[in-house]
């Protein structure tokens, strides 16, 4: 992922707010704040458009009526400087034919009035950072395949020069056997897979087959892991912990470097599909299943094929999507979204199927083991079980974040994000162990001024 793309991932929580009426900038300011977001306000259009060339951000909140510049132009400006970010206009003095048309032709996405009502502005704020991460994703995933092109074109024409190099040369002395050439034959076609020149092939590249080298492969796992925390922290949390346990099963089962780098792969993207999805339905589903509607978890079970339709576009991510499509099939049948059973389900989705099971969960490993077997032959392969048995323990989890709520929190665990009153005054700072007597104090204040249901702890 380029330095560039790890700057848009830095900027999800970044919103650029701009009106000329200070009244309006410091609510916005104190309710966006009191939300978990950073604000940048100007009172001026002239000096956001220089904070813009030196930073981005996931929103732009603009007013319209402004001077030197109306809120549209300033968004047109947005829309230049960072073309990812959200644009929302405040609609003081423009008229809805107008709104429409800047709605239409893509000039801003979508509109509130003034004055808004703090939920109303809460929905388009959060709305507007989904829709930054969704966009964000894609273009992160573009530029690394566009990558890849680029250096399978370049070493197309490497193959070419060699092959001419190779027809140039005079005939080998009598004595000297053409199997001892330091270069093998090469296929004539460029687009086939480059494998005759051995050492050849550096480890940032990947071929046409869709092998991807170690290097690329780090930095599209990192990259899609940002996304999906920013997303929702469970989601990086779970994938992140799903790429170790399958790096271990990859080595341990032997598989062949091709199917490693597709587990490896399918276990950090699986849930991508989750992206286009509205984030409160995500977080009540992977909080309890009961709590979305019969319709909301329809649109949850799209997941699988979401996930595909994005991937299915590039060589290097195809077999990583078709195990992501069937990664919530269940050995007796009663998966989705294709109702396979039994071994018609890839080996490696039901490897990657028993591992996510694990990895959404935080109970002891032996508690984890004992609950999932008894799932064996009902929703799992009796042998993925045994192989993730095997596997855990020689796998080295790495740190994370998840979200849980407040009433959640135990003495020991570590807060991953500060945690502010109602008033934006800061109670307990991020990285302090939390303590009987901390979490105590918590709830006497939640009791008179309720606090934010959610926190964050690292894991």
């Amino acid at each position: 992922m380029t330095e560039v793309r790890v700057r848009e991932v830095a900027n999800q929580n970044r919103i650029l707010v701009v009106d000329d009426d200070e009244a309006v900038v410091n609510t916005l300011k104190e309710q966006l704040s009191a939300l978990g977001y950073q604000v940048v306000a100007f009172n001026n259009p002239l000096a956001a458009l220089d904070a813009l060339t030196r930073g981005g951000f996931s929103v732009a909140l603009v007013d319209n009526q402004m001077p030197d510049m109306s809120g549209i132009d300033l968004l047109a400006k947005v829309a230049e400087h960072n073309p990812l970010t959200t644009r929302i206009l405040l609609s003081s003095g423009i008229t809805l034919v107008a709104l429409i048309e800047a709605t239409r032709t893509g000039q801003i996405h979508r509109y509130l009035t003034k004055p808004w009502m703090r939920e109303d502005l809460r929905l388009a704020v959060t709305g507007a950072v989904d829709r930054y991460q969704f966009a964000s994703l894609h273009s992160l995933l573009a530029s690394e395949i566009e990558t890849i092109k680029q250096r399978d074109a370049a070493l197309a024409e490497e193959v070419k020069q060699l092959e001419a190099a190779l027809a140039a040369k005079p005939s080998l002395p009598q004595n000297v056997s053409a199997h001892a050439s330091p270069i093998a034959p090469v296929a004539a076609d460029a687009s086939a897979p480059i494998t005759a020149i051995s050492g050849s092939l550096p480890a940032a590249t990947a071929s046409p087959t869709g092998k991807i080298g170690q290097t690329d492969l780090d930095l599209v796992l990192g990259g899609v892991n940002s996304m999906l925390y920013a997303y929702h922290p469970n989601l990086g949390n779970t994938a992140q912990r799903a790429v170790a346990i399958c790096q271990t099963l990859g080595e341990m089962l032997e598989l062949p470097q091709q199917q490693r780098q597709t587990l490896t792969l399918a276990a950090a993207l699986h849930d991508i599909g989750l992206v286009s999805i509205d984030r409160d339905i995500v977080r009540r589903w992977l909080r309890d299943v009961s709590k979305v509607t019969e319709e909301e978890l329809a649109l949850i079970k799209k997941h699988p094929q979401k996930a595909e339709e994005m991937l299915q576009f590039h060589p290097v991510f195809k077999d990583a999507a078709d195990i992501i499509r069937a990664h919530h099939e269940h050995w007796n049948g009663t998966g989705y979204p294709d109702a396979l059973k039994g071994e018609t389900i890839p080996w490696l989705a039901r490897l990657l199927a028993v591992v996510i099971f694990f990895c959404n969960k935080h109970s002891a490993s032996m508690q984890l083991m004992a609950e999932i077997e008894t799932h064996t032959e009902t929703l799992f392969d009796s042998a993925a079980i045994n192989a993730l048995a095997k596997a855990v323990p020689l796998t080295i989890m790495p740190r994370g974040e998840r979200e849980i709520l407040m009433i959640e929190l135990k003495s020991d665990m570590i807060l991953a994000r500060d945690i502010y009153n109602t008033n934006g005054h800061l109670l307990i700072p991020k990285g302090r162990p939390m303590t009987d007597a901390s979490i105590n104090k918590l709830s006497s204040i939640n009791r008179v001024s309720p606090l934010d249901p959610l926190v964050l702890v690292f894991c």
